[in-house]
């Protein structure tokens, strides 16, 4: 497979991408990092600057940091969804409780 990528090699944001066997596609992880969900196929993930590749089937996702860009193979006729992370809902914390002594002032 040498010269031009074949079909899907692109940047494009966030939502589903079709991708036939041996097809390349590409994306650019933002801050928060990248989530990447295999609905159909099996798919090689790699990221620059990560030693460790993952190989994803269907219905399996992936959480990537936002370092790297981020590049799937399809290793058979494959769906692949782009989204970013949920935010972290972070729990308010209680207020502390005070001895009746202190409440009442």
């Amino acid at each position: 497979m040498f010269g031009a990528w074949p079909f899907g090699w692109s940047d494009r944001g966030t939502g589903s991408r079709v991708l036939p066997a041996e097809a390349t596609t590409r994306v650019q992880p933002g801050r928060r990092g990248v989530v990447l969900r295999a609905e159909a196929g099996l798919l090689h993930v790699t990221q620059s600057g990560d030693p460790e590749d993952h190989v994803l089937s269907a219905g399996e996702e992936l959480r990537l940091p936002g370092r790297g860009r981020v590049v799937a193979f399809a290793l058979a006729p494959s769906r692949l969804f782009v989204s970013e992370p949920r935010r972290e809902v972070t729990a308010a914390r209680p207020a502390a409780i005070l001895p009746a002594s202190v409440q009442r002032g």
